[in-house]
């Protein structure tokens, strides 16, 4: 039987806005994996990295607590967490993982409401659009820790809406699966893109990868060829 894995984390809260002039994003990004593919060898090759350099072989990866040298990884040097963000980017890029992601920004649906209805559709336009893709597997497996209760009503309600061979996983963690670490890679990513397209700079992401114009050289480019 054929599956695919669906892994999905967000950025943001659905709170309302407290100041119109900042640019509030919500973003949630899809992971995609044909489940046929083995990505064992990768995960076993990407945590003996961890072990040769030191680390618990099953550390997870925050990217934004790690780009800031937020905890767990306030003892790590900026070197350090640069190799660390750069070899999970490779993880995902490796396996050729397609992503898609949702971007609302607050300033224009500042009520959860209104980031329902754009979530939805974008859904529902995202199924569309590669009707022939998810057509072609038997049971489509959704990977969500359920951070948002929200969030959650909203992914049962659209992927309802638009596929009848959909299940959610139970009992999911982010530490457990490195894939949902990579979806958790595609927001960060996905907001520091948005806020160099606005000329919203964050002085701990320049520093981190020395310079927003490397950072898009380095990443943005693969990044771009991975979307669904």
């Amino acid at each position: 039987m054929s599956e695919l894995g669906i892994f999905i984390d967000e950025s943001g809260v659905f709170d309302n806005i407290k100041n119109a002039v900042t640019r509030d994003l919500y973003i949630v990004s899809f992971l995609f994996h044909n489940k046929s593919l083995s990505i064992d060898y990768d995960i076993n090759a990407f945590e003996n990295y961890l072990i040769q350099n030191g680390f618990k072989p099953h550390l997870p990866i925050h990217t934004m607590p790690l780009i800031r040298k937020q905890k767990p990884y306030s003892e790590f040097d900026r070197e350090t967490r640069r190799k660390l963000f750069h070899h999970i980017f490779q993880f995902m890029r490796k396996l050729k993982i397609k992503h898609k992601t949702f971007v609302c920004d607050k300033k224009f649906c500042p009520t959860k409401q209104a980031i329902k209805q754009e979530l939805e559709a974008y859904i529902k336009k995202m199924v569309m659009d590669n009707y022939e893709y998810f057509d072609k597997f038997d049971e489509i497996v959704i990977y969500y820790d359920k951070g948002q209760d929200y969030l959650t009503k909203i992914l049962h309600n659209a992927f309802a809406n638009c596929l009848n061979n959909y299940r959610f996983k139970e009992n999911v963690c982010q530490e457990d699966y490195r894939l949902l670490q990579c979806a958790d890679l595609v927001c960060s990513i996905e907001l520091i893109k948005q806020r160099k397209e606005n000329n919203k700079h964050i002085r701990a992401v320049e520093e981190f990868f020395k310079s927003a114009n490397k950072f898009h050289k380095n990443y943005i480019k693969t990044y771009n060829e991975l979307e669904l």
